[in-house]
C-alpha cells in the first residue's frame, strides 16, 4: 500500500469554529488526508472540501473509490470537515425542537443558558479583527431601586457603567471581570437602544458568573492577587451579590423596555431566542469608545491585552491570563525560528529585537504565519535591518491590524525597491499600537524616510480609527503631513500635541478626505494668530462633532473662549466640548460668558476649572446646566476656591446621577495628573466623590512639562 514519511507533515482541517493539524500519509507516491483519521476527531464527518468545493475521494484505475477512502493532501490550505447535510438538517431541527420546549424556564437552568451562550462566543471567535473587548455589561453606577423608576425616561437618565470581561476561556462560567473600575456611559439612551439585544447575552454571563461563586479572578497566585486588588470592591465582596443579581434584574427590565423590533411583545418564540444572543460586527464594537466618558489617554479599556491564541482568533486578557493563553504549544517552535532568522526574543518582558538583519521573503512568511497564529510579542525593535518594500507592506499589515504587538521602535531600517537598490530609510521612529489607537513619534528629529515609512502605516491601517501624533515632528514640513494624512481611510479621531502654527492648522482642517469626528488639542493655540486662524477654520468644518481641549495648564485668553462658544452655539455638527479653563472670577469676561452658555447652550460636555473663585452666580449656572442638560457630565475643580454650601449643592448633582464625575482639588491639573500618574495622590487633599480614573504616562507627561518650560 505505502508508508509514512520520515519527516512528519500535517493537513490543517476545519471543522465548525474548530482547526485542527492531522498527520498526512503518503501511498502510492501520493501524500494523502485519511478520512478516518479525520473521524477519529469528528465521527460524523462524510465530506471534505476546500474553499467550499467538495473534493472526491481517491479512485483506483477501474474507477473505484481507493481504500482506505482519502484526498490527496493540500498543504497551505484548509480542508473543511462537514457532516452530510441530511445529518446536520436534523440536527439543527431537533435543536430548535428542544430549545422551544426549554424557552419558559430557561432563565432557572443555568446550564442551558450555559449551553446558549457558549453558541454565541463560538461565533464571535471567528471575527478577527476586533480592536475592542467584546464582552461587557452594564450596571447602575449606586444602587437604583426600580419600583421607584416609573418612567422609560428616568430609566434613561439614571448613571450607568459599563465594565469588561476578561475571555480567558470558551466557557461563559470560567471568565471574570476585568481589573477595572469601570466607565460612565454618555448617551445612555443611544447606548441601551444600540447594544440591547447584545448586552441580553452579556448579562446572562454575569448572572452565571454570580451563580458559580463570583466575578473576580480565582486566586491563582500574587499575581491574581494584585489584579483583584484594581476590581471594584463590589465584585469582590459576596455580601453584594444579591444586590448585583437585583441591578441586573433592573436593567433587564429596561432592555424589555427598548422599543426594539427584534424583540416586540407579539415575536415568535425562535425570534425572542435569538435577540438573547446576536453577535455584533467589529465595526460595531468599535463605537463602543464613543459612547464612554473620559477613556484613558492609554485607550486601554479595561486594562486588557490584545492577544492572538494559536488558532488564529483574537482575544482580550487580563495580565494574568496573557501569560497562560500566550505560551501556547507552538510558542517554543515560533521563538526557534525567529531566533534562526537572527532575532532575540525576551520571554519575561515579550520583547523581540531584529539587529542587523537582511529580512527576506521567507523570514517575513515565517513571522507573518507566528503573528497570526498565537506568537504573541509585546515590542518589536527592529534596528539596521534592510527590507524588500513588498515584504514591508506584507509585515506591516500583520503587525498593525492582526497581531499582539503594542509598540515597534524602528531605527535605520533600509526599505529595498525591486531591483535590492535603498530607496529610503527610516531613521527613528515609534509606533504604538493600543485598542483603536495608533501613536506615532519621531523623536522631533524630521527625515524624508520616517514619512514615507508613516505614509505606508497610514495607508496599512485598516481598524485604528484614533490617530496621535505630535505637529514638532513635522514643523516645517507641512505638506509631508498632509500627504500622510490623505493616505489614510479610517482615522476619525485626531490627537495632536504642540499645534501652535496655522500651517499645521491648514493641513487638518484643509483636508481633501476629512472624515475627523473627534479632535483633541493638548499644549497648543498659545500664539494669538494660530487661535484666531483656529476660530475661523473651526466655523467651517462639517464632519468634527466632539472637540476636546481639557490641556493640562488651561486656557486663559478671554477673547478666544468668548469667540469659541459663540461658533459652538451654531454649529450645525460639534455637539460636545471637552475644555479646560483657568482664572474664571467674579463677573470677569470668562465667567460671564460660561455663565450665558450653560444656562443657554448644550455642548458643553467637560468642564474643568482653575485658579479661580466660584461666585454663587456661577454655582448656579453650573446647577441649571448639571439638571437641565443630558450632555453636561463632568465637572472638576482645581486650586478653587468654591464655597461649602455651594460645594454641597454640586455634590447634590452627583448624588442625583445628573453629574457622572465631580472632583475638587487643592492643586494645579498639572500637578494632579502628575502625582496620579506617579501613584501618590494625597487623598486627604482632594473630594472623594471622583468616579473614575485614567491619565498618561508619567515620563511623557513629565516631558511634555519640561519641554513646556523650556518653551
Amino acid at each position: 500500500m505505502g508508508e509514512d514519511t520520515d519527516s512528519v507533515r500535517s493537513q490543517t482541517v476545519q471543522f465548525r469554529d474548530r482547526f485542527f493539524e492531522i498527520e498526512t500519509v503518503i501511498i502510492d507516491d501520493t501524500e494523502c488526508l485519511l478520512l478516518e483519521d479525520v473521524q477519529r476527531r469528528f465521527p460524523g464527518v462524510t465530506v471534505l472540501c476546500v474553499n467550499n468545493v467538495q473534493r472526491k475521494f481517491i479512485r483506483n484505475e477501474k474507477g473505484k473509490r481507493s481504500k482506505p477512502l482519502r484526498i490527496a493532501a493540500c498543504i497551505g490550505q484548509v480542508v473543511e470537515a462537514e457532516e452530510s447535510s441530511e445529518s446536520f438538517d436534523n440536527d439543527t431541527h431537533g435543536r430548535l425542537v428542544r430549545i422551544e420546549g426549554k424557552i419558559d424556564r430557561i432563565d432557572n437552568n443555568v446550564q442551558e443558558i450555559i449551553r446558549q451562550i457558549a453558541n454565541v462566543m463560538r461565533q464571535m471567535y471567528q471575527l478577527h479583527e476586533y480592536t475592542t473587548p467584546r464582552y461587557f455589561f452594564i450596571l447602575p453606577a449606586k444602587h437604583s431601586d426600580m419600583m421607584l423608576i416609573d418612567t422609560v425616561q428616568n430609566w434613561f437618565h439614571t448613571h450607568y457603567k459599563l465594565y469588561f470581561l476578561c475571555e480567558c476561556s470558551h466557557e461563559p462560567n470560567e471568565m471574570h471581570v476585568a481589573p477595572h473600575e469601570g466607565y460612565s456611559i454618555k448617551k445612555a439612551r443611544d447606548f441601551v437602544v444600540k447594544y440591547a439585544p447584545y448586552l441580553r447575552t452579556t448579562i446572562q454571563i454575569v448572572q452565571v458568573l454570580l451563580s458559580a461563586g463570583g466575578l473576580v479572578i480565582p486566586q491563582l497566585g500574587n499575581a491574581a492577587k494584585v489584579i483583584n486588588s484594581a476590581v471594584p470592591s463590589r465584585f469582590q465582596d459576596p455580601k453584594y451579590y444579591e444586590d448585583m443579581q437585583q441591578q441586573l434584574e433592573m436593567v433587564d427590565n429596561l432592555l424589555n423596555k427598548v422599543d426594539n423590533q427584534q424583540y416586540r411583545a407579539d415575536a415568535s418564540v425562535v425570534d425572542r431566542h435569538q435577540s438573547r444572543g446576536t453577535a455584533l460586527q467589529g465595526a460595531e464594537l468599535r463605537e463602543i469608545q464613543t459612547y464612554l466618558e473620559r477613556v484613558d489617554d492609554k485607550r486601554s479599556l479595561g486594562n486588557l491585552y490584545r492577544i492572538v491564541t494559536a488558532d488564529g482568533h483574537v482575544r482580550w486578557v487580563c495580565l494574568q491570563h496573557y501569560d497562560d493563553i500566550s505560551f501556547n504549544n507552538e510558542m517554543s517552535k515560533y521563538i526557534n525560528e525567529f531566533e534562526v532568522m537572527g532575532g532575540k526574543f525576551d520571554q519575561n518582558t515579550k520583547e523581540a529585537f531584529i539587529i542587523q538583519v537582511n529580512i527576506t521573503s521567507r523570514n517575513v512568511g515565517m513571522m507573518c504565519k507566528a503573528l497570526g497564529k498565537g506568537f504573541n510579542i509585546v515590542k518589536l525593535i527592529c534596528r539596521e535591518c534592510s527590507i524588500d518594500e513588498d515584504d514591508l507592506e506584507k509585515l506591516l499589515d500583520i503587525i498593525i491590524n492582526r497581531s499582539s504587538i503594542r509598540c515597534l521602535n524602528m531605527g535605520s531600517v533600509r526599505v529595498r525597491n525591486f531591483f535590492g537598490i535603498t530607496k529610503y530609510t527610516c531613521q527613528e521612529m515609534v509606533a504604538e499600537f493600543n485598542n483603536q489607537s495608533l501613536k506615532v513619534r519621531f523623536s522631533n528629529t524630521y527625515y524624508d524616510g520616517n514619512t514615507l515609512m508613516f505614509t505606508r502605516f497610514l495607508l496599512q491601517n485598516k481598524i485604528h480609527k484614533n490617530l496621535d501624533l505630535s505637529a514638532t515632528d513635522f514643523l516645517w514640513h507641512e505638506s509631508d503631513l498632509r500627504q500622510c494624512m490623505e493616505s489614510n481611510a479610517v482615522v476619525t479621531r485626531l490627537v495632536l500635541e504642540y499645534t501652535n502654527n496655522v500651517n499645521i492648522l491648514k493641513v487638518i482642517f484643509n483636508l481633501k478626505t476629512n472624515a475627523l469626528q473627534q479632535l483633541k488639542l493638548t499644549h497648543s493655540l498659545y500664539e494669538s494668530s494660530t487661535l484666531s486662524y483656529f476660530c475661523e477654520m473651526l466655523k467651517k468644518t462639517k464632519t468634527l462633532v466632539e472637540l476636546d481641549l481639557m490641556d493640562y495648564t488651561g486656557i486663559e485668553d478671554e477673547d478666544f473662549i468668548n469667540t469659541l462658544l459663540e461658533i459652538l452655539k451654531e454649529h450645525k455638527s460639534i455637539k460636545y466640548l471637552n475644555i479646560h479653563i483657568t482664572n474664571v472670577q467674579p463677573s470677569n469676561q470668562k465667567e460671564v460668558d460660561l455663565m450665558k452658555s450653560l444656562q443657554n447652550d448644550e455642548f458643553i460636555s467637560r468642564l474643568c476649572i482653575s485658579s479661580s473663585l466660584i461666585s454663587c452666580e456661577f454655582t448656579e449656572a453650573l446647577l441649571h446646566a448639571g439638571a437641565k442638560r443630558d450632555a453636561f457630565t463632568y465637572l472638576e475643580f482645581y486650586n478653587c476656591q468654591v464655597k461649602d454650601d455651594d460645594k454641597a449643592k454640586l455634590q447634590s448633582l452627583y448624588e442625583n446621577e445628573r453629574l457622572h464625575q465631580l472632583s475638587f482639588y487643592e492643586e494645579p491639573r498639572w500637578y494632579v495628573l502628575l502625582d496620579e500618574t506617579n501613584g501618590s495622590v494625597n487623598k486627604g487633599k482632594r473630594s472623594n466623590i471622583s468616579t473614575d480614573n485614567g491619565s498618561s504616562n508619567f515620563v511623557q507627561l513629565a516631558t511634555l512639562l519640561l519641554r513646556e518650560d523650556l518653551e
